[in-house]
């Protein structure tokens, strides 16, 4: 049966013999690794797909998850983030939007939302605001630029610690955002 020059599509040709049937399964075999196929969960496509070929895409139902696959694995492109409130100190309250987190892509951990103090105090240097969940992983510490209250100039960042802590490095300010920061996991 030959193919497609774009795509390799195989077709019947001219002088093959009749068979509706297995030249449709042909075209449905090729055409079904070549869209992005549905599955409930990783093992369902595993079991499903038992060799596979760099650039296949699939969905997964749980957790909601596009998967390319590699040369080698299948990789997460997109998936839903769940969001986990993040654990606020208890001088410290939501600005805005509810602190959360949530692990993107099984890569990083990202934060949203935003925290202020529970009295008119504003937010010193070194203070820790909350802690990360456990349930996402342990972050790769490190510094992080964060959104503040407009302060004399003096740009903020955010420390995220292996033990999870979320503290606010920088000039005294009004409240800071979460928002935007993408920790990668240890």
């Amino acid at each position: 049966m030959p193919t497609t020059a774009i795509g390799g599509a195989p077709y019947p040709a001219p002088d093959d013999a009749d068979n509706v049937p297995a030249d449709l399964q042909a075209l449905a075999e090729w055409a079904s690794t070549r869209v992005i196929m549905r599955f409930a969960d990783a093992a369902a496509r595993n079991a499903a797909i038992t060799a596979p070929v760099k650039g296949m895409v699939a969905w997964l139902d749980t957790p909601g998850a596009l998967t390319i696959r590699t040369a080698t694995a299948w990789r997460t492109i997109w998936s839903d983030l769940a969001w986990s409130d993040i654990a606020l100190q208890s001088a410290y309250e939501a600005y805005g939007t509810v602190p959360a987190a949530a692990v993107e892509n099984g890569l990083f951990i990202v934060l949203k939302g935003g925290v202020q103090r529970t009295t008119d105090a504003q937010i010193a240097t070194d203070a820790i605001l909350g802690y990360i969940p456990s349930s996402l992983g342990t972050p790769l510490s490190g510094d992080y630029p964060i959104a503040t209250q407009w302060t004399n100039d003096v740009a903020g960042r955010l420390y995220v610690g292996a033990d999870r802590r979320v503290q606010y490095i920088g000039a005294n300010t009004k409240w800071v955002s979460l928002n935007g920061v993408r920790v990668p996991l240890a």
